[in-house]
């Protein structure tokens, strides 16, 4: 009974930040547009999104879930590298993304080992043991790539080696670099950063070091060099929010911001251009349109 409330008490701080990003996007929405019923009807759908499931299962017990047996110890060690995999998600907003790309390569091996990618195959072996074999010298080899990717410096599982491509296409230049922000501290620090852009629009970028979400859009769309080109004429400032400090949620509740990431368009006086803020997932595709829309009123 003590590990299942355990686990109950894990299971709500993971799951706790991940619905904390729809419910501000809701509350968001209704503070800036005034459409309650379509904010009340979406907080009463993720409510029973969340709630309906576990009513359901609770209710009726053994009459919905699959008899108990020996296919469970498979799925008890399958869900075992899948919480494997979520502490690695989770580390990696506190470890390097060289050291987090290290850890996603002892994981591939690891899930090698278990399919059985470097035992013997019998002659006589099923097409399920040879198909689980197949898999772990797949993910064996991913595992592999993943570590030479960590070594030399690259950052995305899903690119190891484009650090080793970019050098050689390149001639060793590595790279595109995410652009350079300038940085404020306090509510005034931001108005002056405004007010010398000399006319131009600016761009705040509300970010922090543990936001995963805003270390993707520094490698996928701030690095690209296209929407460098395009942001070439704001004034780029960054609000850093890590430390969570006073004077941070000050400056975020200034802005109406609900925490990072979040974009916002400002003019040459400060005032924002309605439907240009960005919240969350940023696109180069989104950033591009309210990049535009912000272009379209000087």
């Amino acid at each position: 009974m003590s590990s299942a409330a355990l686990l109950g008490f894990t299971s709500a701080l993971i799951v706790g930040p991940c619905v904390t990003a729809p419910l501000a996007g809701a509350l968001i929405y209704i503070a800036q547009t005034g459409d309650v019923a379509l904010g009340a009807g979406s907080l009463f759908a993720l409510g029973l999104g969340q709630g309906v499931p576990l009513i359901v299962f609770g209710t009726l017990g053994p009459k919905a879930l699959p008899r108990a047996g020996a296919w469970m110890n498979v799925v008890r060690q399958a869900f075992g590298f899948i919480f494997v995999a979520t502490a690695i998600w989770m580390l990696s907003r506190l470890l390097s993304p060289q050291a987090t790309l290290a850890l996603w390569a002892l994981f591939a091996i690891g899930i090698a080992v278990w399919l059985g990618a470097f035992d013997a195959l019998a002659p006589n072996a099923g097409g399920a043991r040879r198909t689980a074999k197949a898999a772990g010298l797949a993910a064996g080899l991913y595992g592999a790539v993943l570590a030479v990717g960590a070594a030399s410096g690259a950052d995305d599982p899903l690119r190891p080696l484009g650090m080793l491509a970019a050098m050689h296409s390149e001639g060793g230049a590595g790279k595109s670099e995410r652009m350079a922000f300038r940085s404020v501290g306090d509510p005034r620090d931001l108005q002056t950063q405004i007010a010398a852009a000399d006319g131009r629009p600016s761009l705040l970028y509300v970010t922090a070091d543990w936001c995963v979400a805003c270390t993707i859009i520094d490698r996928t769309v701030l690095s690209d060099p296209a929407i460098q080109t395009k942001l070439a004429g704001f004034n780029l400032v960054e609000l850093d929010v890590s430390e969570n400090s006073p004077i941070q949620r000050q400056m975020m509740r200034s802005l109406q911001v609900a925490g990072p990431p979040t974009i916002i368009f400002v003019d040459a006086n400060g005032r924002e251009k309605a439907g240009t803020r960005l919240v969350g997932d940023v696109t180069k595709t989104t950033l591009n349109a309210s990049a535009g829309r912000m272009e379209s009123v000087q």
